[in-house]
């Protein structure tokens, strides 16, 4: 590795990075010992004056983190760089940059602001002369595509994109296009073109030397061909990844756990149960220093699926649990998303309409006045579409929890009772035979009903689950309303929230008798009540919680305020905003998991026609105050 030059010397810098550039490409394992320098130098860049070098030395830069998996180290690259980029610097590596951070927004969900830096480099692509620059417009335009599950248009995309690298010679990391379109052809049920896309694939790494590819594309076939019982295909192949490590050498730290995935599989279909799940646990664990949540759950179901069949019910339980708590959270951020959609990929097929137009420079006047027509247009239609989101946007979000929450207890169940099945099968079997002994038949009997007695636990949770979401209810045109006293309401509510034996006092300063909803307002009380035992008050904490009440007198007749007040633990500042919102708790997993104040808050809105506040700082407790009309 040669000395860096000077910052100042940009002759000396373009020269450095001209030869870097080209080592690299002869050697792309070599990224490892060249990443440290070209950080160093990067540092030392970007921390003066934007300059056309500081952009090209930023795609080389995030070319060696691509290389070595290493795509948290390339956002911050690019963060550094884009204002430049979007200021005219680096004019020829412009195109490039652009692209990955497009295809980096992707890789982490970030779908709107990925479609608009796809908009814009799409026309700057199309002016370019350079055919590199759509190469990688393509690329970028592929996997926006494949988002938005346009798979077959994606495959096209990208096929194109690999035709213009090649043609240009370009010597960048394009191989990785291979598992994208694989991935689609995946998505769409082809798995011959998949195995041929991998196959591609890997034959391009191994011509490149890129190591580290050509393992993880080597393990994801042969894990392929297992899936279809070619054992004899997948163990050369993974014979052959294994050297591909060896090869990549330090680099290849964070695809390591693709090979032993695969070799996993191979185990597992080679009955060495232990071993597969003991590989496949470790395969997990290295997915959560270097993977994506979603490529956690997929490893965990894998897991599960073989410790059920190897009679390890109880462990197969904990792994889906987790697998679904994980799946849950990818849920929850995904459904924050749904109002917006279809409106990205309206802008999807906007950008597309766009390069057609840049590609025919449309310049009659005709042609302008029609594209603006088709623009007003494309405009209505998406106010149109998003404000029918807009009202499906926490149906959606809530029927997605229901599924998820109902998921855990009701798999465990069905996990449970696969095991009964089976022991009942082996006990009948044995039977017949007349091998079984007395001692046996009866430890056979006791883990049935050992098992039905944790299926039955499930599904009482799954029951119970169903029941609460039955207080979710807003067809409540009128509420019935009776006299009441409202200490004896608050009273009576606490008593029924509240846990035998409760080390919480109630304090109440509520002295009002009038014509309540008393069955709504009820309601309510048990959610606060039940809120404040299990966060406020955790693990049978002593406590008080005061209950005030206020008649108020306006002008469009009186209405209730009453504040709840508690001095526990508080609420984080992060969770307050959401602390409405359904399935949002600290303590996700037990009791409702996060519809109480969802509960409380629609209740409130719907049957008592007023509105609810929370006023919390961390450590210091928290206040509810309802407010409602009344008489």
């Amino acid at each position: 590795m040669r000395q860096l030059p000077p910052v100042v010397d940009a002759d000396a810098c373009r020269s450095w990075l001209a030869a870097e550039s080209r080592a690299y490409a002869d050697d792309p394992c070599s990224a490892q010992d060249r990443l440290a320098p070209t950080q160093a130098l990067f540092e030392r860049v970007v921390s003066g004056d934007p300059s056309d070098f500081g952009v090209e030395l930023a795609w080389y830069l995030t070319d060696l983190c691509g290389e070595l998996w290493r795509s948290e180290q390339i956002e911050a690259v690019l963060d550094a760089v884009m204002s430049w980029v979007e200021a005219g610097f680096g004019e020829r590596a412009a195109v490039p940059v652009m692209s990955l951070r497009c295809r980096m927004h992707l890789r982490f969900g970030r779908l709107e602001p990925a479609l608009v830096l796809l908009d814009r480099l799409t026309r700057r692509a199309a002016a370019s002369p350079r055919a590199v620059d759509q190469a990688h417009a393509a690329r970028a335009l592929g996997g926006a595509m494949s988002m938005q599950r346009q798979f077959a248009t994606a495959i096209v995309a990208m096929r194109e994109a690999i035709s213009l690298f090649r043609a240009c010679g370009d010597r960048g990391r394009w191989v990785d296009i291979y598992a994208s379109i694989s991935v689609a052809h995946r998505n769409l049920g082809q798995r011959a073109e998949e195995q041929q896309v991998l196959r591609e694939g890997l034959a391009i790494a191994i011509e490149q030397r890129r190591w580290i590819s050509a393992c993880n594309t080597g393990s994801s076939l042969a894990e392929e061909l297992l899936g279809d019982g070619r054992e004899e295909e997948a163990t050369l192949l993974l014979h052959e990844a294994e050297t591909h490590l060896r090869l990549a050498g330090a680099g290849g730290e964070r695809i390591a756990k693709e090979l032993f995935a695969a070799q996993a599989a191979l185990a597992w279909r080679r009955g060495d149960a232990p071993a597969a799940i003991a590989l496949m646990q470790r395969v997990v664990e290295d997915s959560r220093r270097f993977s994506m949540r979603r490529q956690v759950v997929h490893r965990l179901k894998q897991v599960a699926r073989w410790q059920q069949l190897s009679g390890e019910s109880d462990a197969a339980i904990a792994t889906l649990q987790e697998a679904h708590a994980l799946e849950l959270e990818d849920t929850r951020e995904s459904s924050r998303m749904d109002s917006a959609t279809e409106l990205q990929r309206i802008e999807v097929a906007h950008a597309q309409q766009l390069q057609a137009r840049a590609e025919a420079h449309a310049s009659e006047l005709a042609d302008k006045a029609a594209a603006l027509q088709q623009a007003l247009d494309l405009q209505r239609q998406m106010q149109a579409e998003l404000i029918e989101r807009s009202k499906l946007a926490t149906l959606g979000h809530l029927l997605a929890g229901v599924a998820h929450e109902m998921n855990t207890p009701l798999g465990s169940a069905l996990t449970v009772l696969s095991t009964v099945t089976e022991l009942n099968a082996g006990l009948v079997d044995r039977l017949t035979e007349g091998t079984v002994s007395r001692r046996h038949f009866t430890t056979e009997l006791e883990r049935c009903q050992e098992s039905a007695e944790l299926a039955r636990r499930n599904v009482e949770q799954a029951l119970a689950l169903v029941q609460s979401y039955q207080h979710i209810d807003a067809r409540h045109a009128q509420e019935p309303t009776r006299r009441a006293g409202l200490p004896c309401l608050i009273r009576a509510a606490w008593q029924r929230a509240l846990s035998p034996g409760t080390a919480l006092e109630l304090r109440c300063d509520a002295a009002l008798e009038h014509e309540l909803p008393a069955e709504a307002l009820t309601e309510v009380l048990l959610q606060l009540f039940q809120n404040v035992e299990r966060h406020a008050y955790p693990g049978g904490r002593a406590g008080v919680v005061e209950v005030v009440a206020q008649l108020e007198t306006r002008a469009d007749g009186d209405h209730l305020r009453l504040s709840v007040t508690d001095a526990g633990r508080g609420i984080p500042a992060d969770l307050l905003p959401r602390v409405f919102d359904p399935y949002v708790s600290t303590q996700f997993g037990r009791g409702r998991s996060g519809l109480g104040l969802f509960v409380a808050q629609v209740t409130v809105i719907q049957r008592l026609r007023g509105r609810i506040t929370v006023d919390s700082t961390p450590g210091q407790g928290c206040r509810f105050d309802i407010e409602f009309p009344i008489g």
